[in-house]
């Protein structure tokens, strides 16, 4: 079986696995289009129906971003999570709990060959806008935007220096600002924030989109399980049994 390191890998898995992965090449607009069509294919919970569980779709063409492909429904049904973190979806609590009870810290490595830093782009580059190098979609029209939805952000206590990561719903707001929700008094990163304005200074974070999936079950546990000072990339070291690269940025 495809040893799932990053998200690469766990798309190559799931493509050898027959009802959990698609393509299309037909073009698709981010704007509330890109969604629309993936209610019909995987999508479930809250939104509108018809809904089931599907398999996860890639859309390689996306209208007004040729050089990039969006990604849609990977954790949306326990079999494919489970598939993913190497488990069987009736096992999946218990490898979380252990996962927690045994973390591996992340490590941090040279900055010489990291894929994430191979293109680079700066906000003072001429042209620059952040809408058009991310293909984020508008999900719904009534949306207040473009949004990052799976958006791993990671910052540290201004005062201890602890850092955790979280995710958050980010909306592009102008070509070089976002926009980031704060679910009030439940994520660490709110904790953070709330510490740095408190003292006046800006808090620093990174925003990693596209990352292996263990990193982004990881990041949904919360206090009591996880209280402040609780790095979750561990748990994602505890699932693969290996630490969590970190690169400077």
């Amino acid at each position: 079986m495809e040893k799932v390191v990053d998200l690469r890998s766990a798309l190559e898995l799931l493509k050898n696995v027959p009802g959990q992965l698609i393509e299309t090449n037909e073009p698709v607009d981010p704007h509330a289009e890109l969604s629309g069509v993936y209610r019909y294919i995987g999508a479930g919970g809250t939104v509108k129906r018809p809904t089931k569980i599907g398999p996860a779709m890639v859309f390689n063409r996306v209208k007004g971003h040729d050089d990039a492909r969006v990604l849609i429904g990977l954790l949306a049904s326990r079999e494919r999570v489970a598939l993913m973190l190497n488990t069987k979806p009736d096992r999946l609590g218990f490898l979380l709990n252990e996962a927690v009870k045994n973390p591996i810290d992340p490590i941090v490595v040279s900055n010489d060959h990291v894929k994430a830093q191979e293109i680079v782009h700066y906000a003072d580059d001429p042209g620059f806008d952040i809408r058009k190098l991310i293909p984020a979609p508008t999900n719904t029209e009534e949306d207040a935007g473009p949004y990052v939805t799976m958006g791993m952000c990671y910052a540290s206590d201004p005062e201890t220096g602890e850092s955790d990561i979280t995710i958050h719903r980010l909306c592009l707001q102008s070509k070089d600002e976002m926009s980031m929700y704060f679910v009030p008094g439940a994520r660490h990163l709110g904790v953070f924030r709330e510490k740095a304005e408190k003292a006046g200074k800006p808090l620093p974070i990174s925003i990693s989109i596209g990352v292996d999936p263990a990193i982004e079950i990881a990041a949904c546990f919360e206090p009591p399980t996880t209280p402040l000072g609780f790095n979750e990339l561990s748990i994602a070291g505890a699932i693969r049994n290996q630490a969590v690269e970190l690169a400077s940025c």
